[in-house]
């Protein structure tokens, strides 16, 4: 037997007698395991997860709430690796899915039940606030009038004019953590003036923003690359004298992407935003009505504790509180890293860019990982002061395991010309599907894969397949009748697949 990974990202594996069939690495597996027993047990009773498992594959339920909860974390804790090395907790992922797939259900928990609240929750205080700033900036402009009158008085009797009052105090603004479709110059003054945490940013179709970023702003595509190193940033504004200062740019990215969206977002020359994404990309599942209640307030308690970790005070203002990982965990961050450096010596591109990315990426995860189980947590515990080890190898398991398989199924796919990217499609479907044969008409009216509504495109990667022995040609037709678009499946394809 011989594997052969394929440029979009499917194994096959071919066997003596020519037949290739699926190998095992189009689905790759999220273990993470080695948490202690308890939390693990911990976790599988009360997993957010399980909130949208009957509706779509747990894939898409991770990646917004490792987003999120990464966000509502925000500045108020960092992870620390060495004196030297420390990131912010804020995560970036994509769900890649077809329409159908269940990119939606998964998101529902988060976005409809879970932030709405934490958003009120966050702002219960701030109608009181506002009144008290608006009769505040009431005073600043009535001591304004009156210094322009004593001016004028002043100038009148020929005399010193008086000192100006202090400047009158902008009206501040409400508290914010989901933004979606807003211009980077109001996201700097939020992360400046009123979420000082970080805000996560949502968007459905993840392409339109790639895509049309620079279409008002022409720095906006620079200001996101920024915007996931938690770094100083200096915003200039033409019609406003004073600048926007944000201590520390970040925030966390969350969205969703068709298949057939990624070649056009990734046709751009890599400058390090695509690989800042974590991609779930995982295979569709049967669908079924679930039965299971959402845990809603089990859910919104425990982010409700992510929300109040606060950031220390210190003479510069605020500051995050820095979690430094155990020992032992340093070790095993210090080998991931080793071995993603190895390996991306024999890669390239935008695969090369995640390798680079990857061990910044393990330690952020551990630090949302890490909070996730306190939170998760009966009782009234004080919040983690260390990384332990086995949170780390997790995370480390998580970015070798499955992060980096799904980016490059996700880098491979883009990379892929068309016609290769339509037979995987094909290939992927009869694999699912164990149909006899495939009737190219009832591929276009009925079945509809994405790419593969147009009998050429169809005709096309059915052909690709007869070569690699997956099908057969058509039966040739009878006097004056055409042949039917019907192509046989192999029927030793099958056994291997029913296998």
């Amino acid at each position: 037997m011989t594997a052969v990974m394929t440029p979009c990202g499917i194994a096959l594996t071919t066997s003596a007698d020519g037949i290739i069939a699926p190998g095992t690495g189009l689905n790759p597996i999220w273990r993470c395991s080695d948490y202690s027993a308890a939390k693990r047990r911990h976790c599988r009773s009360k997993s957010l997860a399980s909130v949208g498992r009957d509706a779509c594959p747990v894939d898409y339920v991770a990646a917004p709430l490792l987003a999120a909860a990464s966000s509502v974390i925000g500045h108020a804790r960092w992870p620390r690796a060495s004196e030297t090395w420390a990131e912010p907790p804020h995560l970036w992922c994509a769900s890649v899915g077809d329409s159908g797939d269940g990119k939606s259900p998964g998101t529902d928990m988060i976005y409809r039940h879970v932030m709405p609240e934490i958003e009120r929750r966050m702002a219960i205080d701030f109608p009181d606030q506002l009144r008290e700033a608006q009769a505040a900036i009431e005073i600043a402009k009535a001591k304004h009038e009156n210094w322009k009158s004593e001016v004028r008085d002043a100038i009148k009797a020929a005399k010193a004019p008086p000192q100006p009052p202090p400047p009158v105090p902008e009206e501040p603004m409400g508290p914010r953590l989901v933004l979606s479709d807003i211009t980077i110059e109001k996201v700097a003054m939020l992360l400046a003036h009123a979420a000082p945490k970080g805000v996560l940013m949502h968007r459905d179709e993840l392409a339109g923003w790639l895509l049309g970023m620079t279409a008002y702003n022409d720095g906006a595509r620079a200001f996101w690359i920024e915007a996931y190193g938690g770094r100083p940033y200096r915003v200039d504004r033409v019609k406003h004298p004073n600048p926007i200062i944000v201590p520390r740019l970040a925030t966390g990215w969350h969205g969703g992407i068709q298949p057939e969206r990624l070649a056009e977002v990734m046709r751009e020359a890599d400058d390090g935003l695509l690989s800042r994404f974590t991609w779930f990309w995982p295979e569709p599942i049967q669908f079924r009505i679930g039965d299971n209640p959402p845990t809603v307030e089990w859910a919104v308690s425990c982010f409700d504790r992510l929300r109040m970790l606060d950031m220390t005070t210190s003479a510069n203002g605020p500051q995050p509180l820095m979690v430094p990982l155990t020992a032992s965990a340093v070790g095993r961050l210090e080998r991931l890293g080793k071995l993603m450096q190895d390996e991306k010596e024999f890669t390239a591109g935008l695969m090369r860019s995640a390798m680079g990315k990857a061990r910044g990426l393990a330690l952020r995860l551990s630090l949302v990982l890490e909070h996730l189980y306190w939170s998760a947590e009966d009782g009234y515990s004080a919040p983690p002061d260390v990384i332990e080890e086995s949170t780390l190898l997790a995370a480390a398991r998580f970015v070798s395991e499955y992060a980096m398989p799904m980016a490059e199924r996700t880098y491979g796919d883009a990379a892929c010309p068309e016609p290769e990217r339509h037979t995987a499609t094909l290939a992927r479907w009869i694999a699912k599907e164990h149909p006899s044969e495939v009737n190219v008409r009832e591929m276009q009216r009925k079945v509809r894969l994405p790419g593969l509504k147009i009998a050429d495109n169809i005709h096309a990667a059915c052909k690709a397949l007869v070569e690699t022995g997956w099908l057969g040609e058509p039966a040739p037709g009878s006097y004056q009748q055409k042949p039917r678009a019907v192509y046989p499946v192999s029927p030793r394809l099958l056994e291997n697949l029913s296998q």
